[in-house]
């Protein structure tokens, strides 16, 4: 096995944490609301869990207040050249009616920060991309983020939420592999070598799952 592709450790994952980790990012964000006024949005969170969180119990929707969802990514995704793509919610038949939600969604493009956002912009970007902090404010968020790190009860929930990841995603292949092996099994019962019986043995599933049931 090659030792440069061994998959991290919990531990690790911990320590090696930077801000470009949903989970440090967003105590980091959420607990200095005065870095995230440093940028033209508040903070990177799923609509959501912004909503889930600012609605508490017994309020309101009209209660929600303006969320601002933002992504960083490496790539453009919509190919279009820009450093930065605002969407809000339009109507689809006419563009000009604003369903004024107050719903706001940003994508930053760390390949064209250069193109069109300013020098904090910048280097808050190159910051998440390469964890290399270049003027006062990144250095703030790298110490902000060393002191996140040492905060044992984030640690914690850290690695419950690690966990559950992990927990998601064998359950997601396992019911990948089910799936596939009940559409191996119809075909295999519509070729009509094999007996349902048969395929229920060879495949591990039982017969109900690819056949249907038949009564007197």
């Amino acid at each position: 096995m090659n030792e440069n592709k061994k998959e991290q450790t919990l531990e690790e994952k911990w320590e090696n944490a930077t801000i470009a980790n949903n989970f440090i990012f967003y105590k980091v964000m959420r607990n200095n609301p005065d870095i995230c006024k440093e940028l033209p949005e508040r903070s990177r969170y799923y609509q959501g869990v912004i909503d889930v969180d600012l609605l508490k119990s017994g309020q309101k929707y009209k209660d929600l207040k303006t969320s601002f969802v933002i992504f960083i990514c490496v790539d453009d995704i919509f190919e279009k050249g820009r450093a930065k793509y605002t969407f809000e919610n339009l109507c689809a038949e006419d563009p000009k009616i604003k369903l004024n939600d107050r719903a706001y969604k940003y994508f930053f493009i760390s390949k064209n920060c250069d193109k069109m956002l300013n020098e904090r912009q910048k280097a808050f970007l190159r910051m998440v991309t390469e964890n290399k902090s270049s003027d006062d404010f990144t250095d703030r968020i790298k110490t902000l983020v060393a002191d996140a790190k040492r905060n044992t009860q984030w640690r914690k929930q850290f690695m419950e939420w690690e966990r559950e990841k992990t927990y998601i995603r064998e359950d997601a292949i396992e019911e990948g592999r089910q799936q596939k092996a009940v559409e191996d099994a119809r075909k295999f019962l519509a070729d009509g070598k094999y007996t349902a019986e048969e395929i229920s043995d060879l495949l591990g599933i039982p017969v109900e799952a690819f056949a249907e049931q038949t009564t007197a």
